[in-house]
């Protein structure tokens, strides 16, 4: 038996234009992430820092670092309220003088990934995405959740980082997904050949600045072909600052994107999404 020609186009037009389609589709991808994070979480340390990476001033007592993948605001709440976990430094030891720590992620939370993928990022239909610093996978995990993206490639440098992404893309069946364990100086056809070419935190928590200098003349002068997309926490200008070095000339153009605040979830950190910036190499 067939379906009616105009029910069959009426249930089409509904799947197209139903918000609550889209709501569903969109909610199925959060409880993905949510549950790859969940996972990670429970065999990674708890401050999101595995033994084998090397952080600068990790032991800073104004700073404490935290993967917001793994650590939404909920979860956070629950390890300070056992304890585990602190929000705040003291002044003068011992007293109840106290201050908000500087917390730090190097990953984007599930929420920003929605954003950075359905609202800030154009369409990557049959494009190459290329995360540098991919760590625990979640952009890789987020692309092939929220885009057609014909290849999504993470470069990672810690073998252990590595070995957990891979786990996972065996396991969630991310076809389209591949983790490279390299230094990103030694890619530079990967950063030549890939259409966006994402950058977040991935060199001033890891390098000295004298590598973290190299590693972006490496980045200027291999992504140079024209529409190339860069993704950068923080901006350009702040990183390279921090060196007392800047990007060359007529190298980018910056991408400005919309943020509607009233849209933006109470699970969506504000501040976070307002510090990712995009760039098209002219």
């Amino acid at each position: 038996s067939g379906i009616n020609a105009e029910y069959g186009e009426d249930l089409i037009n509904f799947i197209k234009n139903s918000e609550e389609i889209d709501d569903f589709i969109s909610d199925s991808h959060v409880q993905i992430l949510e549950s790859i994070s969940e996972q990670l979480r429970s065999v990674v340390p708890c401050c999101g820092v595995l033994d084998s990476e090397s952080i600068v001033n990790l032991d800073d007592p104004k700073t404490e670092h935290i993967d917001a993948f793994l650590f939404p605001d909920d979860v956070l709440d629950d390890l300070c309220d056992e304890g585990k976990m602190s929000r705040h430094y003291c002044v003068n030891c011992g007293s109840k003088k106290t201050q908000k720590l500087d917390l730090v992620s190097h990953s984007f939370s599930v929420w920003e990934l929605k954003w950075l993928f359905t609202k800030i990022l154009p369409p990557l239909a049959n494009k190459v995405l290329l995360d540098v610093g991919s760590r625990l996978g979640c952009v890789l995990y987020a692309a092939a959740e929220y885009t057609s993206a014909s290849k999504i490639i993470g470069v990672e440098l810690n073998p252990d980082f590595c070995a957990l992404q891979n786990s996972i893309i065996e396991q969630y069946s991310y076809d389209n997904i591949d983790v490279v364990q390299a230094d990103i100086r030694t890619q530079e056809q990967l950063l030549r050949s890939s259409d966006v070419i994402v950058l977040n935190n991935v060199f001033e928590h890891f390098l000295s600045p004298e590598d973290q200098a190299k590693c972006w003349d490496v980045v200027f002068g291999n992504v140079k072909r024209k529409g190339q997309v860069v993704v950068t926490v923080p901006s350009l200008q702040e990183s390279l600052d921090a060196l007392n070095g800047q990007f060359p000339d007529n190298w980018v153009s910056e991408i400005e994107w919309q943020l509607d605040e009233e849209l933006v979830p109470d699970e969506c950190d504000l501040e976070s999404l307002k510090s990712v910036h995009l760039y098209q190499v002219l």
